[in-house]
């Protein structure tokens, strides 16, 4: 069985992007256990209560590092998870004014630049390499879960809560591992996982990019 190593922001972003595999893999028994978080790392959910620190300045120094490299190598695929609300800050520089599949390849071509600054990695790791690129966060993907409003990539986290807060006195949208882990169960249903990336070009776009078989 293959094994997937996720590379993101947050821990949040990590265990959204987990249900997404184990609900697109649904015939794999048990693939939670052969995926792992490498950056930001997290050997075990006893630390996601004070879960180490993310971003996207760490997510690209860890591209460039060895550290990545290892994992490549080690790891049969790589996910790769950044959201491109902040693809305009200084040292990222990757605009939005564009279409959403046009700036999901520029921010492709951005993290590739960071990947090949340690030897051409990505030239010699490219089928490995799986990006899953939210535009314009993550929570946008979550979003038509709890929404019927046509496709959403702005303010997202903020319309998340409401329409959770709507709909769910048991649920919250809280900035952890455990909250964000129930907020996304749903996509552990194929079906379901197919019917809301019909609502998100996006999340589309990724599953686009998954292999079909392990």
């Amino acid at each position: 069985m293959a094994k997937f190593g996720i590379a993101g922001e947050g821990i949040t972003d990590q265990i959204v992007i987990e249900n997404i595999l184990c609900g697109f893999y649904k015939d794999y028994d048990d693939l939670d256990d052969e995926i792992r978080y490498t950056q930001p790392p997290t050997d075990s959910t006893d630390t996601v209560n004070q879960p180490p620190k993310g971003g996207w300045t760490r997510l690209f120094t860890y591209l460039s590092s060895e550290l990545f490299l290892d994992d490549i190598i080690n790891d049969d695929y790589l996910v790769i998870q950044i959201d491109t609300d902040i693809s305009d800050e200084i040292g990222f520089d990757v605009s939005k004014e564009c279409s959403t599949s046009e700036l999901i390849l520029k921010v492709i071509d951005r993290l590739i630049v960071e990947i090949d600054k340690n030897n051409n990695t990505y030239s010699k790791y490219s089928q490995k390499i799986i990006f899953a690129i939210s535009v314009h966060s993550l929570e946008c993907w979550i979003l038509p879960i709890y929404s019927k409003k046509d496709e959403i990539v702005h303010e997202c986290f903020n319309k998340l809560s409401k329409e959770v807060d709507r709909v769910s006195k048991r649920l919250k949208v809280k900035k952890t591992y455990h909250e964000y882990d129930k907020l996304s169960k749903y996509l552990l249903k194929k079906k379901n996982l197919t019917v809301i990336a019909s609502k998100n070009s996006s999340l589309q776009d990724f599953l686009d990019r998954l292999p079909n078989e392990l």
